[in-house]
């Protein structure tokens, strides 16, 4: 007798092949695509709270994974919008290391340009693109704006990646994301 699940299989042809740990999502080359997986969810907060970026410091690999399996952020900006209550959630949490990430988030918002727009996680951006990127055009307002083709002219940025900054600022989610920072007081003109 056959079992349910390969006849499954076989009727709606599931893929194969090598899955998240986290989320079960199958992986493509060898990275998960689903972008609400806690793994990469906190994969992102890493990066939001590198020294190139926001300079988190006191955020670590632990404690962005647990955010991201609670369900409190999904992507940089929640980490504002938290309370006191919430990063009490995390069991290594307590008073006196909840009012240093508080006072780092507070210190965070003077971000310039250039590591804000490291931060944001744009694919196949760098730190040096990030940087030749805001040399010449200064701000993120004036960056989400530019055609692939300006993109282009900035030293060391390929059509896929200007490609990948376009479709980073059309995206809504991201959107959503870049109305919260600016909510919170990041500077993106």
């Amino acid at each position: 007798m056959i079992p349910i699940i390969k006849i499954f299989e076989k009727l709606f042809k599931i893929p194969k092949g090598p899955k998240c740990i986290e989320c079960k999502s199958l992986l493509i080359e060898s990275n998960c695509p689903n972008m609400d997986c806690p793994v990469e969810v906190a994969s992102w907060i890493m990066m939001w709270a590198s020294p190139a970026a926001a300079n988190i410091s006191i955020l670590d690999d632990k404690t962005t994974l647990k955010l991201a399996q609670y369900n409190l952020v999904i992507h940089p900006a929640d980490l504002y919008d938290l309370s006191e209550s919430d990063w009490l959630q995390i069991q290594t949490m307590d008073k006196i290391k909840i009012g240093k990430i508080m006072q780092q988030l507070n210190q965070s918002k003077s971000m310039d340009a250039k590591s804000l727009l490291y931060g944001f996680r744009i694919k196949g951006m760098d730190l040096e693109m990030a940087k030749n990127l805001t040399n010449k055009f200064q701000s993120i307002s004036k960056i989400r704006e530019l055609k692939i083709e300006s993109l282009m002219t900035v030293d060391r940025i390929s059509e896929e990646t200007a490609f990948n900054i376009k479709r980073w600022f059309k995206d809504s989610f991201n959107k959503k994301m870049l109305k919260a920072l600016d909510k919170y007081g990041f500077q993106l003109d």
